[in-house]
């Protein structure tokens, strides 16, 4: 070959290489390009981002893992709504329980807790990722919770905890703890139920001490009634005076325990809502001077002065009239068996923006504020001596208390040893007298 077919075939050659590194050229260009998209894909899909969009158009193999990623991207948004719905009904769950819950890990650290149990030991501040001891400061809890751990079996104890607040009662709870199994074996911590069961326990004493009171009281004429019939039975030949004294006497004490029966039968009728209140609009200086009137005719009365202060122009109160009646007739025994001569009960009335007020104060001995909050509770007697002599059962003011609730109202009590005692009730006006 000569010399011009040799650079011939050169050029040849050269313009082959150029064409291949043009296409070499192209192909990586077209590598980076798919590439980096399908980098940008899975930085989206790592910050939990869906992207508009997962098509490439790329190579066949960058094609395809674009289209694997897609199918990873639609999985993990199932598996992201399916989590998001088991923890909307977890946590409607936590929140409609009535005990509280914990949830804790293998060291302790608290992991789940619902709004209950924040109420239950009234946490200020989140309690999560911090220890049993530290979050609640409470030992009992914590050892429960490390023998439920290293023991692997649930536990279930009554454990009394003082409140955090001053004043305020002990708890009484149950706590039951149950292990969490780990998948490879061994425990990976518990969760603890705390059910509150102080109003059972309080109820439990106020059943007690029911029982007891309701003991006491009949216990007294129960025993002059069996020393009185021992002696009529021993001595039938009594002189007629001393038959008629213990006649007399077996008469009060059975008028007593008729009375005592009859309260208790009220109350217990009041309490259980068993008491349908008949509400009629009632003309409220009427109303008062008809009860002093009938008052009045009572042996009791005359040794009371009763002063009414009611205004003819007040608006007609809807009350049950027996009932309310009954509140103060009630009202005007206490002020009588709670006071010395002269007896002086002054019934007051008025308006208090959508309520009428009704005082009944009276001049007697006063009530000590340490007794002051427990006057309205059966049996609770100041002056155990003063209310035994006058026949009282010890439940007036309880029957108060539940009448004038069950008219929406509410009754307190101001008090001041040595000058005297004032009830005072306040009940709803009639929206069309507000």
């Amino acid at each position: 070959m000569d010399s011009t077919e040799h650079q011939l075939i050169a050029v040849l050659v050269v313009v082959e290489i150029v064409q291949l590194l043009i296409f070499w050229l192209f192909v990586r260009r077209h590598y980076q390009i798919s590439l980096r998209q399908l980098g940008r894909l899975a930085a989206q899909l790592a910050a939990g981002k869906r992207p508009g969009s997962f098509y490439i158009d790329g190579p066949p193999v960058v094609s395809q893992i674009s289209r694997d990623l897609e199918t990873v991207g639609l999985r993990v948004e199932d598996l992201q709504r399916q989590q998001q719905e088991e923890d909307r009904n977890l946590n409607t769950l936590l929140a409609n329980m009535v005990e509280g819950v914990m949830v804790v890990d293998q060291r302790h650290v608290i992991r789940l807790v619902n709004d209950e149990l924040l109420s239950l030991f009234e946490l200020k501040q989140s309690p999560l990722n911090r220890t049993v001891l530290e979050a609640l400061r409470e030992a009992r809890v914590e050892l429960i919770v490390r023998e439920t751990i290293l023991g692997g079996e649930p536990r279930r104890n009554e454990v009394i905890l003082e409140s955090a607040a001053p004043g305020r009662p002990r708890r009484h709870f149950e706590i039951s703890s149950v292990p969490i199994r780990a998948k490879k074996g061994g425990i990976g911590g518990a969760v603890v139920v705390f059910h509150d069961l102080t109003r059972i326990k309080q109820l439990e004493v106020v059943r007690s001490e029911f029982v007891s009171n309701v003991s006491h009281e009949l216990r007294t004429p129960l025993a002059i009634f069996r020393g009185y019939l021992e002696t009529l039975l021993d001595n039938p030949d009594l002189p007629p005076e001393e038959l008629r004294r213990m006649l007399e006497t077996l008469q009060r004490h059975s008028n007593r325990l008729n009375s005592l029966v009859e309260d208790l039968l009220t109350l217990t009728r009041l309490e259980a809502r068993q008491v349908e209140v008949d509400s009629s609009a009632v003309r409220v200086d009427a109303f008062f001077r008809q009860i002093v009137r009938d008052w009045q005719q009572k042996e009791d009365a005359r040794t009371a002065e009763i002063e009414l202060q009611v205004p003819a122009d007040l608006p007609p109160l809807e009350v049950d009239t027996l009932r309310f009646e009954q509140v103060i007739l009630n009202l005007l025994e206490n002020a009588v068996a709670y006071s010395n001569p002269p007896r002086r009960i002054v019934i007051s009335t008025a308006v208090e923006g959508k309520r009428m007020e009704v005082r009944v104060a009276d001049n007697g001995i006063g009530i000590p504020p340490g007794d002051v909050p427990h006057v309205f509770e059966r049996f609770y007697r100041v002056d155990k001596g003063r209310s035994r002599a006058s026949g009282g059962t010890g439940l007036g003011l309880s029957i108060v208390k539940q009448i004038v609730q069950s008219h929406h109202g509410t009754v307190d009590v101001e008090s001041e040893v040595g000058k005297g005692t004032t009830i005072v009730i306040r009940l709803p006006l009639s929206q069309e007298h507000v």
